[in-house]
């Protein structure tokens, strides 16, 4: 998977997760069942993709300022 594509998944999956959390916020303003879950497995998922994302920059960064990045991933 290149650089783009996974870009795009990382971007789509923290979408995901911020609509979990505001639909569990939302459920909890409402006092339906299974907000706590909604809001928790969005909380939680954030926070691991997060840090994937994280770890995940800091790599590229590294990577391009020992000059080591390929046009091949830009594309």
């Amino acid at each position: 998977m290149n650089r783009n594509q996974t870009d795009k998944l990382m971007n789509v999956l923290l979408k995901i997760a911020a609509s979990l959390i505001l639909v569990g916020a939302i459920f909890r303003i409402q006092h339906w069942a299974y907000d706590d879950q909604l809001f928790m497995t969005g909380l939680i998922s954030s926070f691991i993709l997060g840090s994937i994302e994280i770890n995940r920059l800091k790599k590229i960064i590294k990577s391009e300022k020992n000059g080591n990045n390929n046009s091949t991933d830009n594309k």
